[in-house]
């Protein structure tokens, strides 16, 4: 592996909205890389929940780096409430330690020339708080998000907590940049929450009032930065609300065609448009696309285990309305096949009783003939001289087989028209949009690095967790997976990583990743920086501690 850079390009100018695109110093700028939802407050690991070591901060820093990230979505840099370690413990209580976490991560995102999109609350009650934390401080329900009218009520106390919330964290002072959130121009943009309306955006979504509302607070507060609406989905009746510069989709699990139709929506908004979220392990894409090609071909298959003896079957191509037909013909038919016809002496031949034909032998050549002459009946009709439709054919086994194929062939089509895309086919859907100037970001879920021991990889159970191949290993998650995605965010930006050496984008894999040293070094700070428990600098206590 390739040693990764140590020198990036420190974030000091603001990232700006041009129509659809965003722009950085007049230049095109790609906002691509993971959600790390856990970089100020995590869940995986003890005590639950706690504030993120710094060692581990760094490390994701370096890794997101290696992948070609240029932004990262943080949850828990904007979402932190409701427990002892966070931003907000209690209503109105405010912890200077957790707000340390999160100028932290801010600091080492900025040293890592990353930009950061920061979430302020949540639509699920989870461990870093969201909406069911304010409704709870004010002793009401949150069972639902049926009991979300409060806080989306504009003249309630629990939207009032919300605005203070808001206010206090981005007038926080960094005390190692001395900046506030608001002025920090390494924030790309303040989502107003995350996966506001639920998956679909059908619970309870934030009415078109609340977002505007917010917005402008945001605007106010922080007119630099970009306001990404934090509703499910993109909505036809929030791309008129000034002040929303960015709206987002989640796509789980990926489908190209929905991706196209949430772009091509925001652009008719004229409206920035990112991929937020989206699923890198073609966990729905890959039993679909096995279930549509193999369900016809076992069933087609299973006609060979039966015994051979059965086959092959007689059978005829008549419908069933020639089969009638037959029958009635036979029951019209005498001996050797003769049909209703009429005697000389007007007796219909279906009421008399056909004679038998006499052979020669059979009497005397002096046996008078009959005065009546018998009529000619017709000769029976022999196989060879039937229509083609009344004739019977052999049906072996391999036509049985042939039949079920096609007979689910449809199946396996209406399945494989419904499959979500599969990731490469996904990805490319997103740098074709990102070419018309209908995508601007690209976030993957999610990535972890190793824990404080640097022995093992940080585990998350929701099945999406993706491990960089740190020091030449493998965890579940990394490996072809990471190299991919990598691949994308550089395809994305336009550019090829310098670790390549100038050989073609196409060849970046495993192999040629650099290499994320765990733990990482220290991170120097500024000689002034200033937090609670004592003062940094780039005095060995402060390497140490950071």
């Amino acid at each position: 592996m390739n040693p990764l850079p140590t020198a990036f390009p420190t974030p000091s100018t603001f990232v700006k909205r041009n129509g659809t695109r965003l722009q950085l110093d007049g230049e095109d700028f790609t906002a691509v890389g993971p959600n790390i939802y856990w970089l100020a407050l995590d869940e995986n690991v003890e005590p639950y929940p706690s504030i993120t070591s710094r060692s581990r901060v760094l490390e994701i820093m370096g890794i997101a780096q290696a992948m070609g990230a240029t932004a990262i979505r943080g949850h828990t840099v904007g979402v932190n409430l409701g427990s002892a370690h966070a931003v907000e413990n209690a209503l109105g209580q405010f912890n200077e330690q957790a707000f340390a976490a999160v100028d932290w991560a801010i600091w080492a995102a900025k040293s890592h020339g990353l930009r950061l999109i920061v979430p302020l609350t949540d639509q699920y009650d989870y461990y870093h708080g969201g909406i069911p934390t304010f409704l709870r401080w004010r002793n009401l329900s949150a069972s639902s998000p049926a009991d979300y009218g409060p806080f989306y009520d504009l003249n309630s106390n629990v939207y009032s907590d919300f605005k203070t919330y808001i206010s206090t964290l981005l007038t926080h002072r960094s005390n190692i940049t001395g900046l506030t959130m608001a002025e920090e121009p390494t924030i790309l943009a303040f989502e107003t929450g995350n996966e506001l309306g639920g998956w679909g955006g059908n619970s309870s979504p934030p009415p078109v009032a609340w977002t505007t509302a917010i917005a402008a607070y945001l605007k106010e507060l922080a007119p630099d930065t970009l306001v990404l609406s934090g509703s499910y989905g993109v909505r036809k009746d929030e791309l008129a609300i000034q002040d929303v510069d960015m709206v987002s989709n989640h796509f789980y699990p990926p489908y190209s065609y929905n991706l196209k139709k949430s772009a091509d929506l925001a652009y008719s908004g004229n409206k920035v448009f990112i991929n937020g979220e989206f699923d890198w392990t073609d966990r729905y894409y890959l039993p679909l696309a096995y279930l549509a090609i193999l369900v016809p071909a076992l069933l087609a298959a299973s006609v060979w285990i039966m015994p051979r003896r059965w086959w092959p079957w007689r059978v005829s191509l008549g419908c069933c309305c020639c089969r009638g037909r037959r029958r009635r013909e036979k029951g019209y038919e005498g001996v050797g096949g003769a049909r209703d016809v009429k005697n000389p002496l007007g007796a219909s031949t279906s009421s008399l009783t056909a004679p038998t034909p006499l052979l020669a032998e059979d009497h005397p050549s002096s046996y008078p003939p009959s005065p009546i002459a018998s009529p000619a009946l017709p000769t029976p009709t022999s196989a060879a001289r039937r229509p083609l439709i009344d004739r019977s054919f052999p049906f072996h086994r391999w036509h049985f087989s042939l039949f079920l194929l096609l007979l689910c062939a449809p199946v396996g089509a209406i399945i494989h028209a419904f499959m979500p895309t599969p990731l490469g086919a996904f990805l490319s859907s997103m740098e074709s949009l990102s070419s018309e100037s209908k995508l601007a970001g690209s976030f993957y879920w999610s990535l972890f690095g190793k824990d404080d021991s640097c022995c093992a990889y940080v585990e998350h159970n929701d099945g999406y967790t993706l491990h960089y191949p740190s020091d030449g290993t493998k965890a579940p998650g990394s490996g072809d997976r990471v190299a991919e995605l990598a691949r994308h965010a550089w395809r994305m930006r336009g550019v090829s990583p310098s670790y390549l050496g100038g050989e073609s984008l196409s060849t970046l894999g495993v192999g040629s990743l650099p290499t994320v040293q765990c733990p990482q070094e220290a991170l120097a700070v500024p000689a002034n920086a200033t937090w609670s428990g004592g003062t940094g600098g780039n005095s060995t206590e402060a390497r140490r501690r950071y």
